[in-house]
C-alpha cells in the first residue's frame, strides 16, 4: 500500500493558523455574550426570566408586594423559593412609588450563573442584598445600606470586581470585593479622585440637588465636548418641574475599554425623589442613565466626562 505525502505550501500554513485563530476568537465572543447582565426597575410587581440555577432552563424570578413590603420568589423548574433576607437587615425592602426596587443580575464569578443584586429602601433609607444560588438555595452572601453598588471588568478578560459605595455629603466612600467559592473577599484598593467617573458623577449629583436654581450654572468641566441640546433638555425637564431633588442610590458599571485594556467608557443609573415645591404631597421619581467617556489624560479631574444623558 502506498501512502501519499501531503506537502503544505507556506501560505497554506498561514491561511490555516489563521482559521483557527478567527475560530478561537469567535467562541471566546460567543462564550462571553453567555454571561447575563441586566437591570430592571421594579415599580410593584414584575416578573423577570433567566437561568438562576444554571441548570439550563429559564427560572421565573417574581416580585411582589404585600402590606408595601416587597418579596422575591424564584421559581423553577421543580421548586419555587424564596429570597430569605439576612437577619441583620430582614427585609429586602418598603415599597415606595418614589423609590422602586432595583434588580440587577450579573456573573461576577463566571460560572454561567448570575448573582442577583438587589437596591431598594426601608423607611427611606437604603438598603443592599446580595443573593447567590449555593447548594439548591439562593443564600444572601451581602447587605448594607450603602447607596451605590458598582461593577468592573465584568466582561473583558480580567477578574470581575465588586464596589459596595456611599455618596454622602459630596463625598463617595467605597469597599471592594471579589467573588470567591461563593463568598465576598474583600481586597484593598484606594481610588483616585476620578475613578469611573466618580468625581464628574459627584459634581452632576450637586448640580441636580441644587435645581431649579442650579439649572444657569451647569458645571461645563464634567460634560463631554457634543453633548447635544436633547441630552440637557432632560435637566431642563426637572427644573421645569419646580422640585427639590434628593439623591436616593445608583449604580455603575464600565462598558468599553481601548487596546490596552483601560477603561474608555461607564455607565452610571442615578435615582433621585423629586419634591413638589408647590405641592409637598407630590412625590415622584426620577432615573437617569449616563454614559461617561474617557477624555485623553487618565490623570486629570474629570478624566470621564459625560457623553450622554437619559431618562429611565
Amino acid at each position: 500500500m502506498k501512502f501519499k505525502v501531503i506537502f503544505l505550501k507556506k501560505k497554506h500554513i498561514y491561511y490555516a493558523v489563521l482559521t483557527i485563530i478567527i475560530l478561537i476568537l469567535l467562541l471566546i465572543l460567543l462564550n462571553s455574550k453567555k454571561s447575563t447582565s441586566t437591570f430592571n426597575t421594579i415599580t410593584e410587581n414584575k416578573t423577570i426570566k433567566a437561568d438562576l440555577t444554571g441548570d439550563g432552563n429559564e427560572d421565573i424570578l417574581y416580585i411582589n408586594t404585600n402590606k408595601d413590603k416587597y418579596y422575591i420568589q424564584v421559581n423553577t423548574k421543580d421548586t419555587s423559593l424564596f429570597l430569605k433576607p439576612e437577619i441583620s437587615i430582614p427585609t429586602v425592602g418598603t415599597y415606595y412609588p418614589y423609590w422602586p426596587m432595583k434588580i440587577t443580575l450579573m456573573d461576577v464569578n463566571r460560572n454561567k450563573i448570575p448573582e442577583i443584586f438587589v437596591q431598594a429602601s426601608d423607611n427611606n433609607s437604603p438598603i443592599k442584598h446580595i443573593f447567590i444560588w449555593d447548594k439548591n438555595v439562593f443564600k444572601d452572601i451581602y447587605c448594607s445600606n450603602d447607596n451605590i453598588l458598582g461593577f468592573m471588568d465584568c466582561r473583558n478578560n480580567k477578574t470581575p470586581k465588586i464596589i459596595s459605595g456611599n455618596i454622602s455629603n459630596g463625598i463617595m466612600s467605597q469597599t471592594n470585593y471579589i467573588l470567591i467559592n461563593n463568598e465576598l473577599h474583600n481586597f484593598s484598593y484606594t481610588p483616585e479622585d476620578n475613578f469611573l467617573g466618580k468625581d464628574s458623577i459627584l459634581s452632576f449629583i450637586k448640580y441636580i440637588q441644587g435645581l431649579p436654581r442650579s439649572e444657569p450654572y451647569k458645571p461645563s468641566e464634567i460634560f463631554f465636548p457634543g453633548v447635544t441640546g436633547n441630552d440637557l433638555s432632560i435637566i431642563g425637564k426637572m427644573a421645569g418641574d419646580n422640585s427639590t431633588y434628593t439623591f436616593e442610590d445608583g449604580l455603575f458599571m464600565d462598558t468599553k475599554w481601548n487596546k490596552d485594556g483601560d477603561v474608555s467608557e461607564v455607565k452610571w443609573v442615578l435615582n433621585f425623589k423629586g419634591n413638589s415645591n408647590t405641592n409637598t404631597s407630590i412625590l415622584k421619581h426620577y432615573s437617569i442613565s449616563i454614559l461617561l467617556k474617557a477624555t485623553s489624560n487618565p490623570n486629570s479631574s474629570f478624566y470621564f466626562k459625560i457623553k450622554s444623558i437619559t431618562k429611565e
